[in-house]
């Protein structure tokens, strides 16, 4: 998502919302966040949640900006986006694209053609 954010940055605005964990160690863990010492249980703040938004930020070394879902999940509710998926917003807030669910069948490259169409820089929903 990076290099497409920086190849497409004329184009489109981009932004990552942080969800919940999808893999807390108080919920599900999976060897493979043990080992990478990815390990943090389920937040229950808001506040917890903007730090962890913050270790992925730092972890992940993104510029992108990243918008951080409350604590009620109201953005996951609204765009089914557990554990991950992109969706491209028109100028008029509408879905123009819904990518399918990640991790398996998570694939940013899905977006260029989009992107392409219909040139989105600068026009964000009210």
């Amino acid at each position: 998502m990076e290099d497409l954010a920086k190849k497409y940055a004329d184009v489109a605005d981009f932004a990552y919302i942080y969800i919940k964990e999808a893999h807390a160690d108080d919920e599900w863990q999976v060897e493979k966040n043990k080992v990478g010492n990815v390990v943090f249980n389920q937040p229950q703040t808001f506040e917890e949640r903007l730090i962890l938004a913050k270790a992925f930020q730092e972890a992940m070394g993104t510029e992108t900006t990243i918008l951080v879902d409350d604590i009620s999940n109201t953005a996951n509710a609204a765009y089914a986006a557990w554990p991950e998926r992109i969706y491209v917003l028109g100028s008029d807030g509408k879905i123009l694209f819904k990518g399918k669910m990640g991790p398996f069948y998570f694939d940013p490259d899905e977006i260029v053609p989009v992107l392409e169409k219909h040139g989105l820089k600068g026009q964000r929903p009210s």
